[in-house]
């Protein structure tokens, strides 16, 4: 649990951030079948599993294994006492990329999509950025780019 904690600390915190609770995110990971110690990545992000804009998911701990993504903020289910997380296996993916939106308002996401057979999704990973009114945030908007890079490069390195 060591290096995924020293993983998160180093991670960059733009406008995705969960409060974590770490003895659920050991839970998370073993209940997913991953060992610790073979983390790779950490970001901190927000996990979608379906297409819908309408759904509004948390912000959470994303880790990157060899074998595929674990989402987490280590919280347990009100019903079952389970704790909750999101994976992405990498066993299923026959495709990823990166996708950017954005609106008019001054709003926008910077995403990595996860897509299995025939296309569907799987998963996707979202980094989000609001810019100031009256303001340049062209600096943070592209940290916010910069973040979801780094965590593509690492997926492209363990999946290609």
């Amino acid at each position: 649990m060591e290096k995924i904690q020293q993983l998160a600390s180093l991670a960059p915190v733009n406008f995705d951030h969960a409060k974590i609770e770490w003895t659920g995110v050991s839970e998370a990971v073993r209940a997913a079948g991953f060992a610790p110690d073979d983390v790779v990545a950490a970001t901190w992000c927000v996990h979608e599993s379906r297409n819908i804009e309408a759904l509004i998911d948390a912000p959470t701990l994303g880790l990157l294994f060899p074998s595929g993504v674990l989402t987490t903020s280590g919280k347990h289910a009100m019903f079952g006492g389970q704790v909750k997380y999101g994976m992405i296996p990498f066993r299923q993916c026959r495709a990823f990329g990166a996708a950017d939106h954005d609106d008019d308002r001054g709003f926008g996401k910077f995403c990595i999509e996860f897509a299995g057979a025939g296309g569907v999704l799987i998963g996707r990973l979202r980094w989000t950025w609001q810019s100031k009114r009256f303001r340049d945030s062209r600096q943070q908007i592209m940290a916010v780019a910069e973040e979801r890079d780094r965590i593509l490069g690492e997926v492209s390195n363990l999946i290609g």
